[in-house]
């Protein structure tokens, strides 16, 4: 399985758990880790072939300012 495949995967996994979610708030959270993963599919698939993948890791990784 492509790391695209796998993305594709965790996307249906949060939609599924968006439709059980017990909060609009969850909802929304699953909702958009589902885009996320989606889009990070979209960059996997698209993104030139790298011998060093942490590059793209980085790109997907969230930015957390202090």
């Amino acid at each position: 399985m492509s790391a695209a495949d796998e993305y594709h995967s965790y996307a249906r996994d949060c939609l599924r758990w968006a439709a059980k979610a017990r909060t609009e708030q969850q909802r929304e959270q699953f909702l958009t880790l589902a885009h996320d993963w989606r889009q990070a599919a979209l960059l996997d698939v698209t993104a030139p072939s790298d011998p060093d993948p942490s590059g793209r890791a980085q790109l997907l990784s969230p930015i957390v300012k202090p």
